[in-house]
């Protein structure tokens, strides 16, 4: 009786402290955001701080030398894509009269040949068309303000890092002191494991972006689509979001192309070529310079996708698996908690496995 006690009374306690935890991440939205956002971004430009200082020496020089470099780089890629963009918006309402032609005339063709003539059903695909089309416009302005502000990216998250990273030793100093004395490891060499994670897990991703965009752009450029910089480069940054980014960065420019063109084969080109890119990112590119550096499971991974999106916007489904991975690691360090980090690992290590298991 007391261990059925006891096994409830735990459950009950985890449950308190989902729903307090789900709580806190839901309205305490604009200041965690932009907080834990500046701290992934830290963790990935310490190495580089580190490599600059040696040249400036002095730290506070080389945080600002960094991350004026970091907006530098960024406001290249969104000057490249500015443009395209823009352009895209004053186009959108052809595109729209172009869209309803071709969803007429596959209307008719089923009318003619599979005599299928119902009203309501075509009705209803016109209107869902048309409202898609409306929409796109603002679709990227929306995704932003939704997950966040546009003074907390543009304000508080430079801040932060530059703060987060001048204050670096005396993070590392308060895990060392906070460390109990019977504590089976300390809190620092935990921390460093998980800044080593995320940061091998952000730059492999940087790198992985960037070789993704080129080979969208020269396949899109050789199909001789129109924003091919703008598709490629946007395409590759939805990466980021696994197993969903992709099937939407295809998308977009597929849906483009079979409006814009006047063949089928433009769009199954758009197709072919994205399913060999994401062949090529699933199987080489991303095991290569990635690896499994998180150790997330594929389930895993997409329930924290779907509660990240559903807390968080688009920002929180970029930020849910190296928060997962954050997560399994602090909840492998001990016996009490392992269960549930097995339960998220992709990879199971043999020390894990009773020997039972081993045996069988």
């Amino acid at each position: 009786m007391k261990k059925a006690s006891n096994a409830l009374s735990k459950i009950y306690q985890l449950m308190v402290i989902l729903v307090i935890a789900t709580l806190a991440l839901i309205y305490g939205k604009s200041i965690l955001l932009p907080l834990i956002f500046s701290l992934f971004i830290s963790l990935s430009l310490y190495p580089v701080v580190l490599f600059i200082k040696r040249f400036l020496k002095n730290k506070v020089v080389s945080i600002l030398a960094t991350i004026i470099l970091v907006l530098a780089i960024s406001g290249l890629g969104i000057y490249l894509i500015s443009a395209q963009f823009q352009s895209l918006i004053t186009e959108l309402p052809s595109l729209q009269d172009k869209f309803l032609v071709f969803i007429n005339s596959i209307a008719d063709y089923i009318e003619k040949n599979l005599h299928y003539t119902s009203k309501e059903q075509v009705g209803y695909l016109r209107d869902g068309a048309q409202n898609l089309l409306k929409s796109s416009g603002s679709f990227f302005s929306g995704a932003v303000n939704t997950t966040s502000s546009i003074f907390s990216f543009l304000t508080l998250v430079p801040i932060y890092v530059f703060f987060i990273l001048l204050y670096s030793e005396h993070f590392k100093l308060f895990f060392e002191r906070v460390t109990p004395e019977d504590a089976e490891d300390n809190y620092l060499t935990v921390v460093t494991k998980i800044r080593s994670v995320i940061q091998a897990y952000i730059g492999g991703m940087g790198v992985v972006i960037v070789i993704i965009a080129v080979l969208n752009c020269i396949g899109l450029f050789a199909l001789g689509i129109k924003y091919a910089l703008f598709f490629g480069i946007l395409s590759a940054i939805l990466t980021i979001i696994p197993y969903i980014g992709i099937a939407i960065g295809a998308s977009l420019p597929a849906l483009f192309a079979l409006v814009t063109t006047d063949s089928l084969w433009y769009p199954a080109g758009v197709l072919i070529i994205y399913a060999f890119v994401q062949f090529l990112e699933g199987n080489v590119i991303t095991p290569k310079i990635v690896g499994d550096k998180v150790n997330i499971n594929p389930l895993a991974a997409i329930i924290a996708l779907i509660i990240g999106g559903s807390i968080w916007g688009i920002i929180g489904m970029i930020l849910a698996i190296p928060m997962t991975g954050i997560l399994q690691i602090l909840l492998y360090r001990k016996e009490k908690t392992r269960a549930y980090a097995l339960l998220l690992r992709a990879e199971i290590d043999k020390i894990s496995l009773s020997k039972e298991e081993q045996k069988d």
